[in-house]
């Protein structure tokens, strides 16, 4: 299998689509697709630095254009996919081992094996129009000529998509990102193994958090105790791994630099990033003991909790879960509190907030499959910052728990 990719739900969902191939130019997309990184080329975030196809087809291989830079490497990491790569900026030579004479000379001998055109040049960082000449050649290599594409057009710059379909002026193109999205939101196997993963080093950086926590410290202080527990339990890990912290210390948010006090409630809703998918949890904390205003805010919070949570199973749709969790809400007293979305789906992308969310607008149908972080958010200036926040798989028998910790309020310091 190449990257995450469920080639069968792609079909599926390629055919109610009307789409002959997803045309992929994201660099979350790309490795989502492969596996593999699109490479420097794709620091730029324009289309062109690399292109993935994937055809509605199931017999056809996935197709990728990548820079030469990187061609090698996406060929190991995708034996099964087609491979072709275009220029860009980063010059490379071959030089063969067991060779006598002077290096430069050698070097030169390395080029000319390259079998390059006399006016070869390479572009400044690279050259669009020569990636999109490799697609057109791998679409037709497919029997694609004619196909609608489905483009990310929630990624491509307007500019860039006006030159692309200049240069492929005979190929229908369409949005393909709902198509995308939808593909994305049921999880593989592999997906939701790492999704697992990031909770479980968040965890470990939350508890060294919570008991070596003190008053007194700074936020960056507390931020680093985090991040300590984190990378000791990730020791030995393969996949890379970063994380993302929003924290909120005292009852109005104080600056970096400023010390935890007692009675400072502190919101810790952190991100943790495993092999580029991106889980996402949140736990509250008090310097000392809580007020009894802010008791019963996190009360209210654990509640709500509980009676969403309750309708997060298949067959519901997210505005469900959004309007019952509004209700829950209401009833502790808070009418007129507004919400836009009470969670999100989790995965690979530039944040870890994912489509499809729990608004109130959402007609998504919860599925088996996807993975989804539900939250609580209530934020009163002047008392507490609170966010409950879970990350769950959701199965046919309902929604399973990713997280262990408790969800109460906790004293620390």
């Amino acid at each position: 299998m190449t990257g995450f990719v469920d080639r069968q739900r792609a079909a599926h969902l390629m055919e109610r689509a009307g789409i002959g191939a997803l045309v992929l130019s994201a660099p979350e997309a790309f490795h989502y697709a492969t596996g593999a990184w699109i490479g420097p080329a794709g620091l730029f975030r324009r289309a062109g630095g690399g292109f993935v196809v994937i055809p509605a087809r199931q017999d056809l291989p996935i197709g990728i254009v990548v820079a030469d830079f990187n061609a090698a490497q996406l060929r190991l990491a995708a034996p099964e996919a087609i491979v072709r790569s275009h220029p860009i900026w980063i010059e490379t030579a071959p030089l063969e081992t067991g060779t006598h004479g002077l290096l430069a000379e050698r070097i030169e001998a390395g080029l000319a094996l390259l079998g390059r055109a006399p006016d070869f040049s390479r572009p400044a960082t690279f050259d669009l129009a020569g990636a999109v000449h490799q697609l057109r050649a791998l679409l037709d290599d497919f029997g694609l000529a004619r196909a609608t594409l489905g483009v990310d057009l929630d990624f491509i710059p307007a500019a860039d998509f006006a030159a692309i379909r200049a240069l492929l002026p005979d190929r229908p193109m369409v949005d393909g990102s709902p198509v995308l999205d939808r593909l994305r939101a049921i999880k593989t196997q592999r997906e939701i193994d790492l999704l697992q993963q990031g909770i479980i080093l968040s965890e470990a950086g939350l508890e060294r958090l919570q008991v070596d926590a003190m008053a007194g410290m700074r936020q960056a202080d507390l931020v680093a105790l985090y991040r300590k527990g984190v990378a000791e339990a990730a020791a030995g890990l393969s996949h890379p791994v970063a994380t993302a912290e929003y924290v909120t210390l005292g009852a109005r948010a104080k600056g970096a630099d400023a010390r935890a006090v007692a009675g400072d409630p502190l919101k810790c809703d952190m991100v943790c990033t495993v092999g580029f998918y991106a889980s996402d949890m949140s736990r509250n904390f008090i310097f000392g003991p809580a007020s009894a205003d802010q008791a019963e805010l996190h009360a209210i919070a654990e509640r709500a909790f509980e009676d969403g949570l309750a309708a997060l199973i298949p067959g519901n749709t997210l505005a469900h879960v959004h309007r019952v969790t509004t209700e829950s809400l209401a009833r502790q007293g808070l009418r007129s509190y507004s919400r836009g979305h009470f969670g999100h789906s989790v995965g690979q992308s530039v944040f870890s907030e994912q489509w499809p969310f729990i608004a109130a607008d959402s007609d998504v149908v919860i599925e088996a499959g996807m993975v989804l972080a539900f939250e609580i958010p209530l934020y009163i200036d002047g008392l507490a910052s609170f966010n409950l926040e879970d990350q769950f798989l959701i199965t046919a028998d309902g929604p399973r728990p990713m997280n262990r910790l408790p969800r109460r309020l906790e004293m620390v310091g």
